[in-house]
């Protein structure tokens, strides 16, 4: 009997342990995935490369001239690295055109789709890379 009432807990924390982790990781439903925005001329203020998701921090000026703080997730750390993205590639005064999808919530936060170089070059996000059926025609700034 003891051996059954053991077996039966601990049958239950496992399937706690596994449920909690699912539970706890998020998809992108907190943003709008219709309408990417486009900062253009966007002034990169901070590149956090940490887990679960690296966060890119920049400037960016609204259609009014007014300077918006944004934030935004990247994919996984790993996921990230395998598609060639280091904790170097983005530097605190870099001029990037970045591309998002904005928080529901019109804050100024978001999941990060992709970056355009002064180069021309093209970096992606590991999982909302491409415009997924959606037009990157939403400007602010110039």
């Amino acid at each position: 009997m003891k051996m059954k009432v053991l077996m039966l807990v601990v049958s239950i924390a496992g399937l706690l342990a596994i449920s909690s982790s699912a539970i706890a990781h998020h998809g992108a439903a907190a943003y709008d995935m219709s309408k990417p925005i486009v900062l253009k001329d966007a002034v990169i203020t901070q590149f956090a490369w940490i887990n679960p998701h690296p966060l890119i921090k920049a400037d960016s000026k609204n259609e009014k001239g007014n300077v918006q703080h944004w934030t935004m997730e990247m994919g996984s750390t790993p996921a990230s690295q395998l598609i060639g993205w280091t904790r170097n590639t983005l530097k605190p005064g870099d001029v990037v055109t970045l591309y998002v999808w904005q928080a529901k919530s019109g804050l100024t936060v978001g999941r990060f789709n992709k970056v355009v170089f002064a180069d021309g070059k093209v970096m992606r996000d590991t999982q909302t890379g491409a415009d997924n059926g959606g037009r990157a025609d939403t400007e602010v700034g110039r």
